[in-house]
């Protein structure tokens, strides 16, 4: 009766357990240089907001292949690879995550596995072989083409870069003479939608979108804050804009917004489509936080005049 009492207070501590993870391998055994495949699946309550695993370029003894959210529900895969043979011990992999109202970040871990890598096979007894002679060819104009293309490819970018320069030199003697100042906010909210323009991560440019999206907000704390947000990483930059009073209403937010794109650029974090865009909407919501109050109350044709001022110029 104790131990069915025990296992019973054990059973009722799990279930309190917000965040519940299972790793998986597609295999004991594997040789050396294969991907291991290792699935992740994730059971969260309610009140979990968001969770993301905290991954770099390895895990123990193992190098960090590829990490993917296979899927809209909590669950990943994890793409492995081992160079040493024998017994190997992948240890649980964390995974942080926020429950709502609260910005405390809080950890839980997989399960660890244990897995065999084994050698090449090959026989000892069998033949040596002579390295065969590459055989040479003689070259025809059509070797020589791909050649010639590169060079007028040379040629032509080199005429269309002075014709660049000369036009840019022209524009910008022109532009001196009419100095436009544009507010930190109005320069990151349009930077943003030019940004939305490309598409980046329709094309499969995920990190590049990311790493823009991020620079773009830093540049606005900069101009905004005079804090020198672009050489600072994300924890810094969280550090300095504590003190800020128009920060901590959207405190949470930036967390968020900067826990996600570190991810993506440093852990090979794999997000959804909805990601892309919850990132975006984070961005445009931290600008618009922090525009002053007397810019609030400004009229919006005030935007349109720089625009025709600068419109004029060209």
């Amino acid at each position: 009766m104790i131990a069915a009492a025990g296992m019973a207070t054990s059973g009722m501590a799990a279930a309190q357990e917000p965040v519940r993870l299972s790793a998986k391998a597609d295999a004991a055994t594997y040789r050396i240089g294969d991907w291991i495949d290792v699935h992740i699946t994730c059971t969260v309550e309610s009140v979990v907001d968001s969770i993301a695993p905290v991954v770099r370029d390895s895990i123990g003894s193992f190098e960090l292949i590829k990490l993917e959210r296979i899927d809209k529900e909590p669950s990943w895969l994890l793409r492995l690879s081992k160079t040493d043979s024998g017994r190997a011990y992948l240890p649980p992999v964390p995974f942080r995550y926020f429950v709502k109202n609260d910005t405390t970040p809080k950890t839980a871990y997989t399960n660890p596995i244990f897995l065999t890598l084994t050698g090449m096979a090959f026989d000892p007894k069998g033949d040596i072989k002579d390295i065969k002679r590459p055989l040479s060819a003689p070259w025809l104009f059509i070797d020589y083409l791909p050649f010639i293309i590169a060079i007028l490819l040379l040629a032509g970018a080199g005429a269309g870069y002075f014709v660049y320069r000369k036009k840019k030199k022209q524009k910008a003697d022109a532009l001196s003479t009419v100095k436009i100042t544009v507010p930190p906010h109005r320069e990151a909210l349009t930077a943003l939608r030019l940004l939305e323009e490309k598409k980046l991560w329709q094309q499969g440019l995920v990190k590049q979108y990311y790493s823009e999206t991020t620079e773009i907000v830093r540049l606005f704390f900069e101009k905004r804050w005079s804090i020198v947000a672009l050489e600072m990483t994300s924890d810094e930059i969280l550090v300095q804009m504590k003190q800020i009073p128009e920060a901590l209403t959207v405190w949470r937010d930036m967390e968020t917004f900067f826990l996600i794109a570190d991810l993506v650029k440093f852990a090979k974090y794999q997000p959804v489509p909805s990601d892309h865009e919850k990132e975006m909407q984070l961005a445009y919501g931290i600008v618009r936080a922090m525009i002053p109050k007397d810019e609030n109350a400004a009229p919006p044709a005030t935007a349109e005049k720089t625009k025709e001022a600068a419109d004029h110029v060209r």
